[in-house]
């Protein structure tokens, strides 16, 4: 029998950077926070979903998710990133697989969250990302380029993150009050390997506000569908 699995959807977030509530913003008709949840949906990964949110979002997240996902638990998160994490960890009490994935990344298909999982189980973690292209070059606080990086091996990542209970368990142990920039840091931290998986060029981050206006443009031109909320 395979190991239980959860979804942890982080949608804590403040929304400073962005200046508008990233989890509700309209997208195609639907809140941003509803891709993710369909596409978790879809992908038949999981057995159970979380979304962790912050407490004063409890109520409107829950009217989210309740007319989509109705057993989806909605949980409070922390002041970083790393305590929603940890939240998500608490509230996944018998999954032995735990996935978590930014709610700002809408567009991650199903089929990246069934392929992470399957990694995840053998190998004990799972992060989506994409290797480097551009050339990187380190500057200096006044923006002059102080030397050219290479590239080889670099890769920016993604979410969705997935990892083994036990993995994702040492490294809260190890990282105690420290926070981290997402959760593969946080493993690596714990001296634990990290398995990168190839990602997808469509699973962009929404930061700001231009972002937002991308996104909605992609779904506009039909770039990106509703087949994971159709499939619901």
């Amino acid at each position: 029998m395979s190991a239980t699995a959860t979804l942890a959807i982080l949608a804590a977030g403040s929304s400073s950077r962005a200046g508008f509530d990233k989890v509700g913003a309209d997208l195609g008709g639907q809140p941003v926070l509803a891709w993710s949840l369909a596409a978790g949906l879809a992908s038949r990964a999981f057995d159970r979903i979380v979304v962790v949110t912050r407490a004063d979002r409890i109520d409107a997240v829950r009217a989210i998710v309740r007319q989509r996902a109705a057993d989806t638990v909605v949980v409070a998160g922390g002041d970083t990133r790393t305590a929603s994490s940890w939240a998500a960890l608490d509230a996944a009490t018998d999954a032995e697989v735990i996935a978590i994935h930014d709610s700002a990344r809408p567009f991650a298909p199903p089929s990246l969250f069934a392929r992470c999982v399957d990694v995840a189980r053998r190998e004990g973690s799972a992060v989506a990302g994409l290797p480097l292209a551009d050339t990187v070059r380190r500057a200096d606080e006044a923006g002059a380029a102080t030397e050219e990086v290479a590239r080889e091996g670099l890769w920016s990542a993604q979410t969705p993150q997935v990892f083994r209970r036990e993995v994702l368990a040492a490294a809260r142990a190890s990282a105690r009050d420290r926070s981290f920039g997402d959760d593969a840091a946080a493993v690596r931290a714990a001296g634990l390997p990290v398995r990168m998986v190839l990602g997808e060029r469509r699973n962009l981050k929404i930061t700001t506000g231009e972002d937002l206006a991308y996104a909605r443009e992609l779904v506009e031109k039909g770039l990106v569908g509703l087949a994971a909320l159709q499939a619901r």
